[in-house]
């Protein structure tokens, strides 16, 4: 039996409490190794470049040198699969997704109490094994993705009535790159189920919108659907679209609404959009596992288009993989083009 060698995880914490909560959680897995410790950023970023570790959990908030600013000194000095490790504070939320943005593959909240430690122990080694299994890719603006590619558009260049997205590891960056692209006159109203921890949708939401030209909100019940509009699910429930007396609404269901792990879960998104195909656009992002999958094949019966963005510039080529493999797409569409093809005319 050949035994592979464990990965070597970096723990950076200023908190000595949660570096052994963490040590602990990671050595008792059977493919991973805690190798050294830093306190604060400036000692990660020394950290990591004597032990070469094969991945981190950084810390966001920290004296002497912030998580953020430590990342940056890393990826610039030797790019190393990032899981942040983030509080609930409001700013530490916001330097988390600025995190995500610069490079940083995922997150994790720190646990409050008994149930919030069970779920860190639970989550932890699955992101590190999404982590380590990524590929690292160089953040850059949306005008310049958009010049990267030459559109290869899909079959049916009609207008949509609703779109919607679904993301997971790696989302943040890439939505960083699709929401600011929008014109301000996107026709249809685009809804986003993005995998992450509660307490992050908001922030991402409100970042968002200061930089794009389409108003970015985070969704709330009953809410109405319009053009030109981005609803973010906010994370720790479920969101799906329904036709009311002739309105297009959001509904916010509670989280045993469906036995999905993930909530929001993009399949129970996709699978409420059915009322409004063949005029819909589902649109599958980077991310770990299938979610997603079996609310794109309801859409696809029903005549609604599927994107599935391409392995070239997925973080994690997991949940669009699965979407072309159940041949719901006749092919893929890399970043840039995703950015082009909601940008342009098209789809108006």
């Amino acid at each position: 039996m050949i035994v592979l060698p464990k990965r070597r995880v970096l723990v950076v914490d200023d908190s000595a409490l949660i570096r052994q909560l963490l040590i602990g959680i990671i050595n008792a897995t059977a493919d991973f190794e805690v190798v050294g410790t830093a306190a604060d950023g400036s000692e990660a970023v020394r950290k990591a470049r004597e032990l070469n570790p094969d991945a981190i959990t950084m810390d966001v908030e920290m004296p002497k040198m912030s998580g953020l600013e430590a990342l940056k000194a890393i990826m610039a000095e030797r790019p190393t699969p990032v899981v942040m490790v983030s509080s609930f504070t409001v700013a530490g939320a916001y330097e988390t997704l600025q995190a995500l943005e610069y490079g940083a593959i995922d997150v994790v909240a720190k646990p409050k109490g008994t149930l919030g430690m069970r779920e860190l122990s639970a989550v932890l080694p699955q992101k590190l094994r999404a982590a380590v299994g990524s590929r690292l890719l160089r953040p850059c603006a949306p005008s310049e993705l958009r010049h990267q590619v030459r559109l290869s558009r899909p079959s049916r260049p009609w207008g949509y009535d609703l779109v919607v997205l679904g993301c997971s590891t790696g989302g943040p960056a890439a939505l960083q790159q699709i929401v600011p692209a929008l014109p301000a006159d996107f026709p249809a109203p685009l809804v986003v189920a993005q995998h992450i921890p509660i307490g992050f949708t908001g922030p991402m939401a409100q970042r968002l919108d200061q930089q794009s030209r389409v108003q970015v909100v985070e969704a709330t019940q009953l809410q109405p659907l319009r053009g030109g509009c981005v609803y973010v699910a906010p994370a720790g429930s479920h969101t799906v679209v329904r036709r009311e007396d002739g309105r297009a609404v959001l509904a916010i269901l509670p989280p045993e609404h469906s036995a999905s792990p993930f909530r929001p879960s993009i399949d129970v998104l996709f699978s409420s959009a059915l009322p409004f195909a063949p005029r819909v656009l589902a649109i599958v992002l980077t991310g770990m596992g299938h979610d997603g999958l079996e609310g794109a094949k309801e859409l696809h019966r029903a005549g609604g288009e599927i994107m599935a963005e391409s392995e070239e510039t997925c973080v994690v080529y997991g949940m669009p993989r699965a979407v072309v493999e159940a041949g719901l797409t006749e092919r893929t569409f890399n970043l840039g083009e995703i950015v082009a093809f909601l940008a342009s005319p098209v789809t108006r």
